[in-house]
This record gives C-alpha cells, structure tokens and sequence, in this order.
C-alpha cells in the first residue's frame, strides 16, 4: 500500500514538473480606442494627458494622447474609462452623423482628412434654408471622405436684394483614423 502512495506521489511529481517550469506569461492590457481600434498591449504609464504602452515582446513604447482613447482594461480586470464616445462609429457616407464645430479645441488629437467647401442649392427660397442646404451639402462632402467633425473656418451669406439667395461654408474636415494616404506612407 505505502509503495503505491510512493509510487502515485512521484508519478505526480514528475507530472506537474513541466508545468512548474512554463515562464509565466506576462498578462496584457486592452485598449479601446475611439475609432474602434482595439489594442492589446502591455500599459507603462498613464499621465494627466498621454498614456504609454508597450507592443507584446517588445520594448519600444508608444505614446498616444488621453483624449483618443475610450478606455482601457487592465490584465487584473480593472477598468478604466476616459472618454465616452460623442458618437457611435457610423459607415463612411453617413452624413448625417457628421457635426460642426468652430472651436479648434473640439478637433485635437483628431486626424485632418482635407479642407471641404460647399454652396447652397441655386432652389433655395430664404437665407434660413440656403444656409440649411450648404451645411448638409457639406456635411455630405466631409461623410465622403470619411469625416465625422467638421472644424467651420469661413460662412458667408452672398447675393442682395431681389437676388435668389446663396450661402458658401468652408471647412477642415477631421475623423478617427489615419487618412488612407497617409496610413500607407508609414507602411
């Protein structure tokens, strides 16, 4: 009996041997971007303004701004959430998600995708619905190209009395992600 207790102990042992000698594997953290990037990374540091990580097996960190990132869930389970998304990720051409803003502080840390213009429909009865008919013209243009903020640098009414009215907007596009363009340069 006591050399079958032996015998089952050190069969065990030698058993759970190559399980004892794994390398712990280092647990990763999650982070969600607001452009609906997930990374899984190792988090270094979080500051007031930026957060650093690291890439899996490597020792390079990357540093990414606060203000880009929706939140981020620690290996331990903990999670941390530093911005609610203003809005859901829509289709590229959805307009009407596309909104204006005139405050430079409303875009930063967002991508610039290009300067969009647009004019009111010659149909156009009042000012109030030339002005109507050139924001959604471009809040089209800004969809097209993958905008979801739309930075207004210039709104001019145009024509005068008795002339049909027209109204111009000009803007900065801005999105989430890289432009495309600039998303291959770094490739």
């Amino acid at each position: 009996m006591k050399t079958k207790i032996i015998l089952i102990s050190m069969l065990s042992l030698f058993m759970s041997l190559p399980l004892m000698a794994q390398e712990e594997q280092t647990k990763l953290d999650t982070i969600y971007m607001l452009g609906r990037r997930k990374l899984i990374v190792e988090v270094k540091n979080i500051s007031a303004s930026t957060v650093r990580y690291s890439k899996p097996g490597e020792e390079e960190t990357v540093t990414v701004e606060r203000k880009q990132i929706q939140k981020i869930i620690f290996s331990n389970g903990r999670k941390e959430v530093f911005n609610k998304p203003v809005m859901m990720m829509v289709e590229e051409g959805d307009w009407k998600t596309v909104i204006f803003t005139e405050r430079k502080n409303d875009v930063e840390g967002l991508y610039e995708l290009g300067k969009v213009n647009a004019q009111s429909s010659a149909g156009s009865r009042s000012a109030k619905s030339a002005k109507k008919s050139a924001r959604i013209r471009l809040q089209k243009k800004a969809a097209n190209i993958g905008g979801t903020i739309v930075l207004i640098t210039k709104e001019e009414s145009v024509g005068g009395f008795g002339e049909p009215p027209t109204y111009e907007v000009e803007g900065i596009a801005y999105g989430f992600e890289q432009p495309k363009k600039e998303e291959e340069e770094n490739q």
